[in-house]
This record gives structure tokens, C-alpha cells and sequence, in this order.
């Protein structure tokens, strides 16, 4: 008797019980168990699926189809050794069939065995994978740097294609598509072909989700993010854990610039943490929030089961750069260019992280390498040309660009750009002593009269403050069309940032690209200008989080009404921990999980700034930009500056905050609930108060909703929304004709927001009927700021100037009406000279009263003017 017939029979029952249900079909057909595991793999379900197929050879050995599945399901989880094992245990059992050999080969070649998997390849030649195993080879052939022979035998794949089309099966008809991708390297045309062979192969077998894929990575791979997220999302639905399209999908976000892309790359990882290309993607995510030790550590990872591996290597070399580690750098730097001899790989990823951390100059330095090592790498033709053109070379940075649009006319970067830098012709250089202002030719002649003021005031106040000035001219270029400005920063439409700095260059809308009161043109300038001097005095490498969060202190500094506020969507996000701690700001920036996050983490950021010099005065803010630029981190630099670590940190600023905004934290209460990307919702005694004020008001119950008002006013008072207390009860106010009360409402709201544009107009409109100049000049200023467009507005300031006998400011304004081309252009110069005559310039006023003269001989205000300046002549 067998010693497992003693077992008691209860036991062997809760065996059988708890087996998996694979278990139960021990007596199944090998092909049902083969299809039920295809179809747990086309789900994601790879432990069953591997499981049934296992069991199902363990009923007929030689089934290719099923061994092939069981080897693709290993690889799809990263177990490379038992694929290798497994194609194996085929191939003996099957008398040395080759039908899995091309599979064996890809999990050898995973572990850095390419030796080993050339092999394989070579023997699956003489099988029907032949046309796979020869793409196999001639990539193998590629990576090692023989690349004219590789061309040649990718060459070979159009003479197949065109020879029997119909006949290929799909994996055949991917093999070409990918052939035809290799190839568009020369000519780019192919990628045309590549698509087509990709469409054919979906075709041919529908249910190949890698193929799918595969697609979205090329769709990429040229620009194309909207169909790469649909071609993506479409495998998701079928299979939710498929590795590949998972870490499409991280590519995807990335692309787009919108998102956590960390998410996807994670779930990637669950499925198969052996992927080195998931690692390396996880990686350089990590340096975009400039956690460098953790990058490379995700960087080694990679390198786990193929210690060669070039993505991990270069993402490995990025981080020991930007951590100053230039030995540990030059070592992996080495060992990714061993792998990929004569390719531009490595140096095309390192300018594209550098760029993205504010390290243009660096950027272009391996941009060029990578033209040197690969002069037909257009991608990094693109990089050197963009990045050449963000430090002010523009006219190497358009040869640059020309030359990688040859190499790849579906480069949608480089074309934006291009088409961008064509109507440069329309836009004129204005100079000042430390600025070249770029402008559209129509606009220069009023926007340079408040940008080159105000540059030029920036440029002084900053550089007190920072102890450091930046090598001039600063150039700043002004977008008329936003979508121009979008395509000058990163080569794409839609972009949704104001402005962008590059150091020694900023780009920014002009106020023209948005509709009014979408955002201040003049409080956007100074923000930019702040990056110019905290990068410099850095040598850009203060972190993205501080620099922005200085930017908006300064705003603030520069005039009361600028830079953000705290806001009721702040206060809510705060209570309810939705954002980053200052240790991880970073976080908020790059990695937003709501909607309105990256707007709210400036804010936050820019409290941060504000308490550090608080605590330590300006000079402790320009400690900590010096450590940045001898390379410390931002614990390091706290140590040294604060003597505090990141946790402390953390909580001194938490206690800073609940202390400074108590009032506002217990007026508003986050709400829970609701789908993720809606953002925050908010409640508590602040928005009651304003919902019962608008009922009351509604019903014309002033008194009562004036007090509703005045007690959300005390509730939460530096929210100067349009819907906020102060704008209502203007209206209010007015409505019951007690003017006085409404502007002081006014100049509340209009102190607290720096788009209040409407507001401001409304306010110098009942300041002057109360004979209050100074504060409808004022006012009126303000407004210019938001959107200087309006002649009407100009002209007001211009009386209220005169009146105040600000004379200065009376002659830019009848400039101002001058550049705006007025309809009556005689009346408007003989303004512009009376205000030169008002201001004692009699130079001035004499030849704008002679060019008045000019177009209207006869205009008897104009000759009287000139007889009083004949007078006047010594």
C-alpha cells in the first residue's frame, strides 16, 4: 500500500478544496486547457494562464502553440530563466522542433545573453518563424554597432512584403512593420509602411494585444499622443495588467504633461519587475522630482537581470549626474555606450532630462555629442536645436532644427518650431540697457511701453534681493498667439503655463493671447524673471519647487495686488491633506493627482519661501541657492541654512500655515466624496454665509444680505474673486446709490486680485466722480496690467495724470493712445504734445505739435499749441 492512501480522508478533502480551480480540469483536453490559458493571458490573469499551460504539455509535450504561450506568458512576468527553461523542455520533447527557438532567443536576450540568443535565432531559420528570426538577428546586429549590415538585411523585409503580402501570417507582417520602423531611419517614408504592416497584422489576428502595443509605442515614437493613448487604452480594456501598455500609458501622460505617470509605471512593475525599460521609465520619473538617490537605486534594479542593460545604464547615468556624481557617471555612461556602440541613445536621453530639470546649457553640450556619435540621429539634431534656441542661439538653433526636420519630417516638434521661427519675421527687438524685448511688430510700439519699465525695474529689485545680475541682454519673447508660446516652450500646442524661463531667456503670452482677466501680463513678467536670477544664482540647480515658490513670493513683494492668494480650494486641499508636504513638493509640480494641484503646490511653495525668510531674513534665502549650486540636496541645504531636517521641516511649516490661515481653516471644510478628477469640493461657515447671501440678495433683501457679506468677508478676507464678498457687495452698494461704501469695496477687491480688470475699471470710474484721482489713476494702472488694449482706458489715465500733474505718466498714456492707432490720430498727437508742453519738454511738444501740423495744416488747436511753444522757446 502507498503511503499516501494513509492520509485520513477528511485531509485528502480540504486538499482538493483548497486546490486552484486550474486543478479541476486535471483530466481536460491539452487543447481546452491550451485555450482556456490563451484566454487567461489575453486577460492578465498570467498565473493561471501559465499554470493550465503547463498543464496541458504536461498532456502533449509538443504542442507548439501551447509551449509558445507558456514561453511568451513567462516573458510577459519577467521570469526569463523559465522561459529559457521552458522553450527548452519543448525543444527536447519535440526532438529539437524549433518552434519556440525565436521565443527562447527574446527571453535570452532579456538577460543580456545575446550570444546565447543569436544561437536561437539562427536555428529558428530553418522553421516557420524564419522571417521573425531574421529581424531578431539584424537587430542584434544594430545594437552592435553594425548597423550597414543590419539596414541591408531590414531591406530585405520590403522584398518579402511586396512579394506575398496575403500570404504573411501577422506575426510575419509585424516582423515587416518593424523592419519598415529601422528602416525610416533613413528614409522616412517607411514609417508610413511601418503603419500599414501594423494595421495588416492586427488585421490578420485581432487578438495579438502585443501588436496593438507595439503600435502605440510608434505612434509615439512620432508625436502622436492621441492615438498612442487610444491604441493603449484599447489593450487596457481588453487586458488591464498588460505590461507593455501599461508603461505606454506612463509614456503616454509623460508626453502630454499631464498626470502621474508613476502610477502606470508601477502597475507595469507589479506585473513584471524584471523589465528594464519599466525601470529605467521609473527612473527618470524619480529625477523629474529630483529624487536622485531613489532614481538610481530604481536604475539598478533594472540592471538585475541583464547587468548590460543600456535603458537602466543611461537613466543610471542621469541621476549620478544630477547628483553630482561625475565618476559614478562617466562609469555608466561607458557601459550604456558598450552596449549601443555608435548610437546617440544615451546622450539624446540625457539632454532631454536635463532640459526638463532646467539644465539648458548642459542640454545642449550632449545634444551636440549625440550629433557627433550619430550625425543621422534626428532626435538629437531636435534636442540641440531647442535647447539651443532656449539659451538665445537662435540662429545655430534653427540650423539645428532644419537639419533634424531632413532626417525625420514627422518630428511635430520641429516642424511646430520651425513654422514658429518662420514668422519671427513679424516681430521686431526692442532694446533696453539689459533687455531685447521680441515682439510682434503691431503690438512693440504700446507693450514695450510698460514691458521695458518694468523689466528694467524687475532686473534692479531682483538682483538687491539675490545679490547676483545675470549676464545681459535677458531676452523676453512675447506670444501674441498662445498656442505660439506653447510650441516655443515644448514644440506642442496646449501647453497651460503663462510663461517659461530658460535662464537667460523667458517666453511668455503676451496679454493679447488670452481673453481679460485670465491673468496679469505685468505680475507674469516679474514671476518669470524671478527663475532668471534664483537659476543663475543656483547655476540652475535650485529645485523646481523653490524656484517657482520665490517666483511668487516676489511677485507678491513687487506690487499688493500681485503674485497668488490664499484661496478657499487652497484651505479645503490643505485641511483635507490632498497636498505634498514641502519635503516632496516636487510631487505636486510633476505628479498632480487633481485637477487644480499644480496651481495650489505654487502657492504652497511660494509659503514656504516666505516662511524660510521669516525665519532667516533674504540672506537666508540666498544660503540656500548657494548650496543648490555647490550641489546639495534640499535636506542638506535645510541643515546648513535652518539647521533643520526635512521632517522638521514638514511639521515647523504645518504649524506656520495652521497658525497664519486658523481664521480660514476653520471657515471652510473639505468635502469628501466624487469622482477624483473633479478636484476639490469645499464647504463650511464661508460658503454658507455666501449662499445665503446670494438668496437674500436674489430677493433684494439688501440689509440682510449685506450682513450675510460682511460675515464672510471676516470669515475668509483675502478671497477677491468675482463671486467673492467684496465685488457683491460693490454691487450692492451702488445699486442703493452709497458710492462711498462700493469703492471701498473696491479698492479692497482690487488690493487682493491681480485680475480683477472689470473691478478696477469700475472702481476708477466712481473714484473720479468723487474726485479721487489718485485712487482712479491708480486703479486704471492696475488695469493696464491685465490687459492694455483698450484706448479708452489709456485716455482716462491720461486726464487723471494731468490732474494729479503726473506728467510722466500723462505722456505714456497719449503714447499709449498713439500706438493703439485711434481714429482720430490728429487729435491724439496734438494730445501726446500738449502733455510733452505740460511735462516742460518744449523739444517734445514741439515736434509732436509739427507733425500734427503735418496731416492737418489747418487744426487750429495745433497752431495755437505752437505759437504758445514759440513763446516758450528761449
Amino acid at each position: 500500500m502507498t503511503r499516501w492512501t494513509q492520509v485520513p480522508r477528511v485531509t485528502l478533502v480540504l486538499i482538493m478544496a483548497a486546490a486552484p480551480l486550474v486543478a479541476c480540469a486535471q483530466d481536460a483536453d491539452p487543447a481546452r486547457l491550451a485555450a482556456r490559458a490563451t484566454e487567461a493571458r489575453q486577460g492578465g490573469r498570467y498565473d493561471e494562464s501559465m499554470a493550465l499551460a503547463r498543464q496541458a504539455l504536461a498532456r502533449d509535450s509538443t504542442n507548439v502553440r501551447t509551449a509558445r504561450l507558456l514561453v511568451r506568458t513567462l516573458v510577459d512576468v519577467g521570469r526569463y530563466g523559465d522561459a529559457v527553461e521552458a522553450g527548452e523542455g519543448y525543444r527536447r520533447a519535440s526532438g529539437g522542433a524549433t518552434g519556440a527557438d525565436v521565443l527562447i532567443g527574446d527571453a535570452l536576450r532579456a538577460r543580456g545573453q545575446a550570444t546565447a540568443a543569436r544561437e536561437a535565432y539562427r536555428r529558428a531559420l530553418t522553421g516557420g518563424d524564419s522571417l521573425t528570426a531574421r529581424l531578431q538577428l539584424a537587430t542584434l546586429d544594430l545594437e552592435g554597432g553594425n548597423r550597414d549590415e543590419a539596414m541591408r538585411a531590414f531591406d530585405t523585409f520590403i522584398d518579402v512584403y511586396n512579394a506575398g503580402r496575403a500570404r504573411l501570417t501577422a506575426d510575419e507582417l509585424r516582423a515587416v512593420a518593424v523592419a519598415c520602423r529601422y528602416l525610416g531611419r533613413d528614409d522616412p517614408q517607411l514609417f508610413k509602411d511601418a503603419l500599414k504592416a501594423y494595421d495588416a497584422s492586427i488585421a490578420r489576428d485581432s487578438t495579438n494585444l502585443d501588436t496593438r502595443a507595439e503600435l502605440g509605442f510608434l505612434f509615439l515614437e512620432k508625436f502622436n499622443g492621441t492615438d498612442a493613448r487610444a491604441m493603449f487604452e484599447g489593450v487596457l480594456a481588453r487586458n488591464p495588467r498588460h505590461p507593455r501598455a501599461l508603461l505606454g500609458m506612463s509614456r503616454v501622460i509623460s508626453f502630454e504633461g499631464r498626470g502621474d505617470a508613476s502610477s502606470f509605471v508601477r502597475q507595469s512593475l507589479e506585473v513584471n519587475p524584471s523589465d528594464p525599460e519599466a525601470r529605467a521609465n521609473a527612473a527618470l520619473l524619480l529625477i523629474d522630482v529630483e529624487r536622485y538617490d531613489e532614481a538610481a537605486a530604481e536604475a539598478i534594479r533594472g540592471l538585475a537581470t541583464d547587468t548590460g542593460a543600456a535603458l537602466p545604464l543611461i537613466a543610471l547615468a542621469a541621476a549620478r549626474y544630477l547628483s553630482g556624481d561625475s565618476a559614478n557617471f562617466a562609469r555608466a555612461l561607458d557601459r550604456a555606450h558598450a552596449r549601443l556602440p555608435g548610437a546617440a541613445d544615451a546622450e539624446v536621453i540625457l539632454a532631454d532630462v536635463l532640459a526638463r530639470n532646467r539644465l539648458y546649457r548642459q542640454a545642449t553640450m550632449f545634444a551636440e555629442q549625440g550629433t557627433a556619435r550619430d550625425p543621422k540621429a534626428a532626435r538629437a539634431f531636435a534636442l540641440l536645436g531647442v535647447n539651443q534656441l532656449r539659451i538665445g542661439r537662435i540662429a545655430d538653433g534653427k540650423g539645428s532644427l532644419d537639419r533634424a526636420f531632413a532626417l525625420d519630417p514627422y518630428d511635430v516638434w520641429v516642424k511646430n518650431t520651425l513654422d514658429l521661427l518662420d514668422t519671427f519675421d513679424g516681430y521686431v527687438e526692442v532694446k533696453t540697457p539689459r533687455f531685447v524685448l521680441v515682439m510682434e511688430k503691431k503690438d512693440a510700439p504700446l507693450l514695450s511701453l510698460y514691458a521695458a519699465p518694468l523689466a528694467e525695474e524687475a532686473f534692479d529689485s531682483l538682483a538687491a534681493r539675490y545679490d547676483y545680475r545675470p549676464a545681459a541682454p535677458v531676452r523676453i519673447e512675447f506670444f501674441r498667439s498662445h498656442a505660439d508660446f506653447s510650441v516655443r516652450t515644448v514644440g506642442l500646442a496646449g501647453l497651460g503655463a503663462l510663461g517659461v524661463c530658460f535662464g537667460p531667456v523667458i517666453a511668455m503670452d503676451s496679454p493679447a493671447a488670452r481673453k481679460v482677466g485670465e491673468f496679469n501680463w505685468g505680475s507674469t513678467l516679474w514671476h518669470e524673471l524671478g527663475h532668471t536670477f534664483t537659476l543663475g544664482a543656483s547655476d540652475n540647480r535650485v529645485p523646481r519647487w523653490f524656484s517657482e515658490g520665490l517666483s511668487v513670493h516676489e511677485e507678491r513683494r513687487a506690487r499688493a495686488s500681485w503674485g497668488s492668494e490664499v484661496t478657499p480650494e487652497f484651505v479645503a486641499a490643505y485641511a483635507g491633506g490632498m497636498l505634498a508636504p514641502p519635503s516632496r513638493m516636487n510631487d505636486g509640480f510633476m505628479r498632480p493627482r487633481f485637477p487644480q494641484e499644480v496651481i495650489l503646490s505654487y502657492y504652497q511653495a511660494s509659503l514656504v519661501a516666505e516662511w524660510i525668510e521669516r525665519e532667516k531674513g533674504v540672506a537666508g534665502i540666498r544660503a540656500m541657492l548657494a548650496a543648490y549650486k555647490r550641489g546639495a540636496t534640499t535636506g542638506q541645504a535645510l541643515h546648513e541654512v535652518l539647521g533643520i531636517d526635512l521632517a522638521a521641516l514638514d511639521a515647523q511649516f504645518d504649524r506656520y500655515v495652521r497658525t497664519r490661515f486658523a481664521r480660514e481653516l476653520a471657515a471652510v471644510t473639505p468635502e469628501r466624496g466624487g469622482a477624483p478628477d473633479v478636484g476639490i469640493r469645499w464647504g463650511g461657515p464661508f460658503a454658507d454665509a455666501m449662499r445665503a447671501a446670494t438668496a437674500l440678495a436674489e430677493r433684494q433683501q439688501w440689509d440682510a444680505a449685506v450682513r450675510e457679506l460682511e460675515k464672510a468677508k471676516v470669515l475668509f478676507p483675502s478671497y477677491a474673486g468675482e463671486d467673492s464678498p467684496y465685488r457683491t457687495l460693490a454691487r450692492i452698494h451702488e445699486t442703493r446709490g452709497d458710492r462711498a461704501a462700493a469703492v471701498r469695496e473696491l479698492k479692497a477687491m482690487t488690493a487682493r486680485s491681480d485680475v480683477a480688470y472689470e473691478a478696477n475699471l469700475d472702481l476708477a470710474t466712481m473714484a473720479a466722480s468723487r474726485g479721487d484721482s489718485a485712487a482712479a489713476s491708480a486703479a486704471l494702472e492696475r488695469s493696464l496690467y491685465i490687459s492694455p488694449f483698450d484706448a479708452g482706458v489709456h485716455e482716462r489715465l491720461a486726464e487723471q495724470a494731468a490732474r494729479l500733474r503726473r506728467h510722466a505718466l500723462a505722456v505714456r498714456e497719449r503714447q499709449a493712445v498713439l500706438a493703439l492707432d485711434p481714429s482720430d490720430r490728429v487729435e491724439a498727437m496734438y494730445q501726446l504734445a500738449r502733455a510733452h508742453a505740460d511735462a516742460g519738454d518744449v523739444a517734445s511738444a514741439r515736434r509732436e505739435v509739427l507733425r500734427t501740423l503735418d496731416l492737418a495744416p489747418n487744426f487750429e488747436k495745433a497752431q495755437a499749441l505752437l505759437l504758445t511753444l514759440q513763446e516758450r522757446r528761449p
